[in-house]
């Protein structure tokens, strides 16, 4: 298989297990590269304890194709936009952007515990 190398934009209670549980894949090829979450919050210490950077979502988009899927985590309308605006002003082919459906279908592939609600409006993709 190869090595998939992620990125995941918000790191509330959602993106903090959805980071962790994916931090527990680096065996299996999946590589976290990267994080965006402007608050001071689990998930941004634990990142910020292994060394991943906390970026704005300019910064992940930067990447390029260095990362090939950013988890949208942030449960926000307005980040999701500006996400996908940046990413398609980038010019960049390679990555994608997998929102919160595709993360809680492969959290619970993995674990038996599911992922906490993201308390926020539901937008779709």
């Amino acid at each position: 298989m190869d090595n998939q190398n992620i990125a995941i934009i918000g790191l509330k209670d959602l993106g903090t297990q959805f980071f962790k549980a994916m931090i527990n894949l680096k065996k299996r090829g999946v590589k976290v590269l990267g994080v965006s979450e402007p608050a001071f919050t689990e998930g941004a210490k634990f990142a910020q304890d292994l060394g991943i950077n906390n970026m704005t979502i300019n910064e992940v988009v930067e990447m390029g194709d260095q990362i090939d899927i950013i988890f949208d985590l942030s449960g926000d309308t307005e980040i999701r936009k500006e996400l996908r605006k940046t990413l398609f002003s980038s010019n960049n082919q390679h990555t994608v952007i997998a929102p919160e459906s595709v993360a809680r279908l492969m959290y619970t592939m993995i674990n038996e515990n599911p992922l906490p609600d993201n308390n926020a409006v539901k937008a779709g993709y």
